[in-house]
């Protein structure tokens, strides 16, 4: 379903009107509505590994090349991502923590049998290189919209636009955010979003990202991932 309805529940609770047009208004209000949709939209998708968002890649090796780009939508690894031979399905690749243990073992000849992997640099690097059998990994793909003729998107540009998510949550989102960004007690309308956005995420059963500390963490200022560098 397109967006519209969902900034216009916004709206009305917000300025108590439903504007007909959002995208390309000139209006101050529906411009603003716009850019915060697409924050929560992205405060949404950084809450948890959603199962709608989730993609798998695969790389074919040479035996020689070591390095390799990453998704054109690539925007993380899962939680707990592996990256799978696909001539040895017994076991995978090993990732490693941090830059400075894969350099140790690549320059030593170090790592386990297929390898090792690691991202930095915004490109996938084995140690050493994979063979032709290639490798095959899951990933969580930055396209969280789609456009009226299905064709994915990153960003939403048009009122006829659809979230790959729960778009009530956009509208839970919206009027927290800009009620809060104006100074206005959002106190309530923080604690709907969060609940709504924990009962979907509980529903969807992808992979939580992990938070430390002791209080909850809101998504728009305090996502924290562990994990694989990328």
């Amino acid at each position: 379903m397109a967006i519209l309805p969902a900034l216009q529940s916004a709206a009305l609770r917000l300025i108590g009107r439903k504007p007909t047009v959002f995208f390309g208004a000139a209006g101050n209000f529906e411009a603003e509505v716009c850019d915060w949709a697409n924050e929560v939209a992205q405060d949404i998708a950084k809450y948890q590994d959603w199962q709608a968002l989730q993609r798998v890649w695969t790389v074919t090796g040479d035996g020689s090349t070591t390095e390799f780009p990453l998704p054109p939508d690539y925007d993380r690894m899962l939680q707990n991502a592996s990256l799978q031979d696909l001539q040895n399905w017994a076991w995978g690749y090993s990732g490693f923590t941090d830059i400075n243990s894969f350099l140790f073992d690549q320059a030593r000849g170090f790592t386990p049998y297929p390898g090792g992997w690691i991202i930095y640099g915004n490109q996938l690097r084995f140690s050493p290189a994979p063979q032709a059998s290639g490798a095959t990994f899951p990933y969580i793909s930055n396209q969280i919209a789609t456009a009226a003729d299905t064709s994915p998107k990153s960003a939403f540009t048009s009122d006829t636009d659809s979230f790959v998510l729960p778009e009530r949550l956009l509208t839970l989102g919206i009027v927290w955010r800009w009620r809060e960004n104006k100074g206005l007690d959002a106190t309530g309308d923080q604690e709907a979003f969060i609940k709504a956005l924990d009962e979907y995420a509980a529903k969807d059963k992808g992979s939580q990202i992990q938070r430390f500390g002791g209080t909850r963490r809101i998504p728009n200022t305090s996502l924290a991932y562990s994990g694989i560098a990328r």
